[in-house]
């Protein structure tokens, strides 16, 4: 063979091997250029491994002290989430932060296998950490009447075991943060922030609730911000903790420790759009930033309690739509052959788990308020029960609701007249007042800058 002869062979070679190289990309997700139409978004997973509890005494225990929160079948549901989207065909899942219960290893290796089964049914998935996956202290394996500490999640062991999920893809990643840029296609960015306070050995007692922005991931977050407004792409930024209050009362450790630093940022680049989770109730909520722009930023509801939410996003030519899902058990029920009834029946197992969280709730009150009746306080349940649900999942509160399911009822009067700064009471007056701004469960953003006119053609 001559030699211009072996250097052409190479040069086919070397061809086949990259064209190989930018197929299996695509197919994988990694550095895919096809065009992205239909986003879903999941948060506070708080998925147990199954392996790490025999459903005995002490996992019975903290089940019923979860909030709300289902620890049984958090595996299940993700299981059930993957054929769904096999089905519908989301292009990306989003997942904002909670991915395990309390930073067990064996949680995320878990969660690992499953997410590797919707890349390889071509649907990129993209992580970031919450404040319960990391250095978490609680982290726990619950075996007949005690519980036992587990393997917790460093910051090594979350960027190695999500590596395939947004960190070795990113297209650039802040040193100071696990906070990463992925590039999507050409015009849709994903900013993953890591918004969460952690150290870098084993954590000791109770997650940190509140989370905090360094000086420099702040100017990472600019750097992209600006690189996406010279290439006029659509950047939407993803965090755990909530840019704005979500909230009338202030819940400290849910919005920002710096939010303000953060939305000064939004401001400046004209951001319109945010998504965020750990509050674990399904909530938008919109805020004029200085110079006039709005920023809408959307919060799904936990992944973990009823009705297990999937927020949907999907684009339009100058317009992003957003609308709450929820999760279909029966697709994967039928392709197992399973009959469980807590399964078949799961909107109403996990309604179970929430009331229950809120008859406790109502007990709690009244004995920390000091005029605890147990008769009251099951009558009482009853009234709130419904509202919490309600409220959570994004449903519509107005009077009309409440004169039928609260105001008409005996005992809130009873209880109002008596003790009108009593928790039962002013929780319902503020989800009412929370509740009369418009929908939580859709909305409609447009993507045309300010100076732009005329109608959004879909």
């Amino acid at each position: 063979m001559s030699r211009k002869s072996s250097i052409m062979l190479v040069a086919v070679l070397f061809l086949a091997s990259l064209l190989t190289l930018l197929n299996w990309k695509q197919i994988t997700g990694t550095g895919t250029q096809k065009p992205i139409k239909k986003v879903w978004v999941v948060t506070d997973l708080h998925l147990l491994s199954p392996a790490l509890q025999d459903n005995k005494e002490a996992f019975k225990t903290i089940q019923a002290t979860a909030a709300g929160k289902d620890l049984r079948y958090g595996k299940d549901r993700m299981e059930a989430l993957l054929v769904q989207a096999k089905k519908e065909k989301p292009d990306l899942l989003v997942v904002s932060g909670d991915l395990t219960f309390n930073g067990e290893y064996q949680s995320l290796k878990d969660l690992s296998d499953i997410f590797k089964r919707f890349e390889q049914n071509g649907i990129q998935v993209l992580v970031e950490p919450g404040n319960h996956d990391i250095s978490d202290g609680w982290a726990r394996e619950f075996r007949g009447k005690k519980q036992y500490k587990t393997k917790q999640l460093s910051k090594t062991d979350f960027e190695t075991l999500m590596a395939d999920f947004g960190y070795e893809e990113a297209d650039t990643r802040d040193s100071s943060s696990l906070t990463y840029l992925a590039k999507v296609s050409p015009k849709r960015w994903f900013l993953m922030i890591d918004s969460n306070i952690y150290v870098d050995e084993n954590g000791s007692g109770a997650p940190v609730t509140n989370g905090r922005l360094k000086k420099a991931t702040l100017d990472f977050i600019e750097q992209q911000l600006e690189a996406a407004q010279k290439e006029d792409a659509l950047l939407i930024p993803v965090m755990h903790h909530n840019v704005l209050n979500q909230h009338r009362q202030p819940q400290q450790g849910y919005a920002l420790d710096n939010a303000p630093d953060l939305r000064a940022l939004y401001a400046k680049y004209g951001q319109k759009l945010a998504l965020s989770g750990h509050i674990h109730t399904q909530n938008i909520e919109r805020d004029k930033l200085s110079g006039g722009s709005k920023l809408t930023e959307i919060v799904t509801g936990a992944f973990s309690i009823s009705p297990a939410s999937i927020g949907e996003l999907t684009f339009g030519k100058n317009s992003l739509h957003y609308r709450q899902k929820v999760l279909d058990m029966k697709p994967w029920l039928k392709e197992k052959e399973l009959k469980n009834k807590e399964l078949t029946n799961h909107r109403q197992y996990m309604d179970s788990i929430f009331n229950n969280a809120s008859n406790l709730l109502v007990h709690m009150s009244l004995h920390d308020e000091g005029w605890y009746d147990s008769e009251l306080a099951q009558e009482l349940s009853a009234i709130i029960a419904p509202v919490n649900l309600a409220y959570f999942t994004g449903q519509t509160i107005d009077k009309n609701w409440l004169n039928q399911h609260v105001y008409q009822k005996s005992v809130y009067q009873k209880v109002k007249k008596s003790h009108p700064d009593s928790f039962v009471v002013t929780y319902i007056e503020q989800v009412l007042e929370e509740s009369s701004g418009g929908s939580d469960q859709e909305v409609r953003i447009s993507l045309k800058k300010q100076k732009e006119e005329g109608d959004d053609n879909d």
